[in-house]
């Protein structure tokens, strides 16, 4: 039986309809009733996924975006040619700012559909997809999957997802991005990670801190507010301190801060809000314990970026046992570390995995920094100090350093088996370490570690050869005090210091100290040892006008080094005969000996004794009357080895005699003044046959000038520029090409003033200009003279008056 039919409007029973079509309104009244509330009624809500329109959830921003232009634009770059763009840094780094300043640009330049999707607060990879639909706008619906909702409102999207702070939801995130890039193929995604992803089409883009400025006084002025890690402290500063601005009186502190913060921009931000509180000055004092003052975060902020502390313990928590330990112990590492020490450190019975793949793990997480150009790691300042609070806290410190100190004595050990035949990698090695070796020297200092005078020893060694003489000694007579029972670790400090006290010229000293190495090397089984004391004894009586008995011991020297068979001590013995020959007048018997010694000199691949050879051969060559092969031999050890202020000053002082044979007098004083001023940096004192046969041929070169002029040449070493260019291509370059007269009256008068010594706060209240006006004028100077320094500059009005 069918059921009666009712009218859609009034529902009254309608007659039987005869038609096949039936009917469903009584009248035509009804119908018309109908189709008015169909029209007055709104549309039925669509499914989310069929009109969803998300445009943009980038948050506005709330302060000035400050550098990374080339970053901007490689970004771009990368995001035509590639869906998916992993940021991967270090905490603090500056990796969400930049994603978020990239994404803003696209979305105005191209009207792409931005999709922000923070994932900070997200700790359950099963809330991943929720918070991405949350953030898309979408709801579950019906039986259907919410990722399968996800997908279905993207797959025709023109779309930039921002995927931000992945690091903790590695596997989910990468499981999201390679759904997204399968299934959606107009999406393109940007994620931010500590980590990268590592799925198929990824490409990693390494965010490093901003550009530090230098922090050499001679550039800090002009370089430091160009840096953008110097503009984003003041920006910060200027919201706290809105009359805050760089003066010459912090400008280099400011530098200085930025560099040790390592240029992260989080750690700046945090650094400027004390401007309120502290100066520029405390606030950099203080970075000896940054985690401690770096804490000052908003209120609004995620309290893993409140504080430099919370960012870096966030990605601490993150790593596996095994990273947590190794990371700790490199904590012990300033400077950075190769993989060789570093094993020394981490491989114990707590850490199973092989040190490189821990390492490898460490720098894909952003715990660690490869140095460019070389195989050493480093960390991050501030990820190292949190690690050494973590390696405190676990009561592993003197562990770690105790394993550090044994490395490094192993490779001292050779100050004691071959003093004279230490091998290029052995001292580089100690050289890419210096500071952790200070660091493990002073924690043995700490515990009267009879290792203590053996460890000083290297690090004096490596403080001598950066030129810093005096530093070494301070750092052998404070070891020298302590109590030992070492006899060949003292006898080893006693020998270096002696050997620094004769550098210096401290004749008295060195004596004492030589006399007491030889007292405690006469009980010591260790014929090397004892070639070594005798040749440093041997040094000190030449310097002293002894030349006999220096020639004797270092005859001596000379057999034990082939009784050894060690080749380099035997070339180090043949330079130092050759140079007590010389001394004696003996030039056919120290040619032959230093002829000898070259070839070894060049095998050992130690810059420094090449240079000795060639500045001995120069010497000789010189005293026998031929200046082209003295030339030859100087100018090739300017060019093995012209930087060190220990064998750099002989060579340009003997080019300095050449010159005036030549009749070049300006450029002999000018030459010698160059290696007079190399001397003074380090504080080392000629041979006194040599410096009299310099000081002579000065005096000449003098008597060919006019006094001003020979004053002038005579305080006016080359600049680093014109150092360069005379090594590298016998090249001297014409102070004079520059005419005075193309220099305007203001820069005329600057350098005038400049001339007399004035500073340039007192040149500026001269000319009733700012310091920074005095400071841009200087800089112009400089470019149009070619001439690196104020100091140049001052040289070059003197020698000629300009006033």
């Amino acid at each position: 039986m069918s059921s009666i039919a009712r009218c859609t409007t009034c529902d009254v029973a309608l007659p039987p309809s005869t038609s096949e079509q039936r009917r469903s309104y009584c009248s035509n009244a009804c119908r018309q009733r109908a189709y008015r509330k169909r029209v007055a009624a709104p549309p039925p809500t669509p499914l989310p996924r069929q009109n969803a329109r998300v445009l943009s959830n980038l948050p506005a921003a709330r302060d000035s975006f400050v550098g990374r232009q080339q970053e901007l634009t490689k970004i771009d770059q990368l995001l035509r040619r590639h869906r998916l763009i992993t940021l991967v840094g270090s905490a603090g780094s500056g990796k969400t700012r930049l994603a978020l300043e990239a994404a803003e640009r696209l979305r105005r330049g191209r009207t792409d559909r931005v999709l922000l999707i923070e994932l900070g607060a997200v700790t359950d990879s099963r809330s991943l997809m929720p918070v991405v639909a949350a953030a898309l706008g979408v709801t579950e619906h019906g039986d259907e999957p919410i990722g399968q909702t996800v997908v279905e409102t993207l797959r025709n999207m023109r779309a930039l997802v921002v995927l931000d702070n992945c690091e903790h939801l590695l596997d989910a995130c990468a499981e999201l991005v390679d759904l997204l890039l399968n299934r959606c193929p107009a999406v393109r995604v940007l994620a931010t990670s500590r980590e990268a992803l590592w799925i198929t089409g990824e490409v990693s883009f390494h965010v490093e801190g901003l550009p530090v400025p230098s922090t050499d006084q001679d550039l800090v002025n002009t370089a430091a507010p160009r840096s953008d890690s110097v503009k984003l402290f003041v920006d910060r500063a200027r919201e706290r301190k809105p009359d805050f601005r760089l003066t010459p009186e912090n400008t280099a502190t400011v530098a200085l801060l930025c560099a040790r913060l390592d240029g992260m921009p989080l750690a700046i931000e945090l650094a400027a809000r004390w401007i309120p509180l502290l100066p520029v000055s405390d606030i950099c004092d203080r970075m000896d314990e940054p985690l401690e003052l770096l804490t000052l975060g908003c209120r609004k902020t995620p309290p893993r970026q409140r504080s430099l502390r919370e960012a870096i313990d966030w990605s601490y928590r993150l790593l596996a046992p095994d990273e947590q330990f190794a990371l700790r112990r490199l904590s012990v590492f300033d400077g950075g570390f190769d993989l060789a020490a570093a094993t020394e450190v981490c491989s114990t019975e707590r850490s199973a995995e092989p040190v490189l793949d821990v390492l490898s793990r460490l720098q894909a997480k952003s715990m660690l920094t490869a140095i460019p150009g070389t195989t050493r790691f480093r960390q991050l300042e501030s990820i190292r100090l949190h690690a050494r609070e973590k390696l405190l806290a676990a009561g592993e410190t003197d562990m770690a350093y105790e394993a550090l100190a044994r490395w490094f004595t192993e490779l001292s050990d050779v100050l004691i088996t071959a003093p004279l035949s230490v091998p290029a990698e052995m001292q580089r090695k100690l050289d890419d370490h210096v500071d952790s070796l200070l660091a493990t020297v002073e924690w043995a200092a700490d515990r009267d570690d009879e290792r203590l005078l053996l460890l000083t020893s290297a690090l004096a060694d490596c403080t001598a050869r950066r030129g810093r003489v005096s530093q070494a000694r301070y750092l052998l007579r404070d070891a020298l005090r302590r109590p030992g029972t070492r006899g060949d670790y003292r006898c080893v400090a006693l020998n270096h210091a002696a050997r620094f006290a004769a550098a210096q010229g401290d004749h008295d000293e060195a004596l004492e100290l030589t006399g007491e190495a030889a007292r405690i090397v006469r009980d010591l089984n260790h014929p090397a040892l004892v070639m070594s004391c005798r040749s440093t004894l041997a040094a000190v009586q030449q310097s002293s006008g002894e030349l006999e008995a220096s020639a004797e011991n270092r005859t001596e020297c000379l057999r034990v080094a082939e009784m050894l068979g060690e080749p380099l001590a035997r070339a180090t013995c043949l330079v130092d005969l050759a140079r007590t020959a010389l001394r004696l007048g003996k030039y056919d018997r120290a040619m032959k000996a230093v002829v000898k010694a070259l070839p070894l000199c060049r095998a050992s691949g130690i810059p420094a004794r090449v240079a000795s050879a060639l500045n001995t051969i120069g010497l000789i060559a010189l005293m026998q009357g031929d200046l082209e092969e003295a030339g030859t031999a100087f100018h090739e050890s300017l060019r093995v080895d012209g930087d060190n202020p220990m064998s750099g000053p002989d060579a340009l002082e003997g080019l300095s005699i050449l010159a005036l044979s030549r009749g070049q007098a300006e450029r002999a004083l000018r030459l010698e003044a160059t290696g007079r001023a190399m001397r003074r940096t380090v504080g080392v004192v000629a041979d006194p046959f040599w410096e009299q046969k310099v000081s002579g041929a000065m005096r000449t070169a003098r008597t060919m000038l006019t006094s001003q002029q020979a004053n002038a040449a005579a305080w006016a070493p080359l600049t680093p520029t014109e150092t360069e260019a005379f090594i590298q291509d016998e090249l001297w370059l014409d102070r004079t090409e520059v005419d005075e007269d193309e220099l305007d009256d203001h820069e005329r008068r600057v350098v005038a003033l400049l001339a007399t010594g004035l500073t340039n706060r007192q040149i500026a209240n001269r000319l009733g200009v700012s310091v920074r006006t005095v400071a841009s004028r200087l800089q112009r100077l400089r470019d149009k003279l070619g001439l690196s320094s104020r100091e140049d500059v001052a040289a070059w009005g003197a020698e000629r008056a300009i006033g």
